[in-house]
């Protein structure tokens, strides 16, 4: 993260149960309940643990954060889209959290994705 100057990093196949952040910050993720697979998280930098205003576990697939900058909002939203071999309820589902979403997500903030 240092190297390459990034602060958030999505990442996906966390393949932890549950949702919540690791001690520190460092790392807050979204996965299956049950299972140990799928899921997504973000690795954050010193300044972005900083800034974040608040983050929301959303499934195992899909995970926002919202930071503080000097001039505006930022929300991030990282996805885990499902592969062509799931079924299609499956891949609907997923298209119709993202809607859901970004029709949450407040008009001010600048949103990023990241796939």
């Amino acid at each position: 993260m240092k190297r390459f100057r990034f602060n958030v990093i999505g990442i996906s196949e966390v393949r932890w149960r549950g949702k919540g952040e690791i001690s520190g910050g460092d790392l807050i993720w979204s996965g299956e309940d049950s299972t140990h697979n799928r899921g997504v998280g973000m690795l954050r930098s010193a300044r972005a643990k900083h800034t974040l205003i608040g983050y929301n576990p959303i499934s195992s697939r899909v995970i926002t954060a919202r930071f503080r900058t000097a001039t505006f909002k930022l929300t991030v939203i990282h996805v885990y889209a499902p592969t062509s071999a799931s079924s299609d309820d499956e891949i609907q589902i997923f298209y119709d959290t993202i809607e859901h979403v970004l029709t949450q997500t407040s008009k001010k903030d600048i949103v990023t994705e990241s796939k």
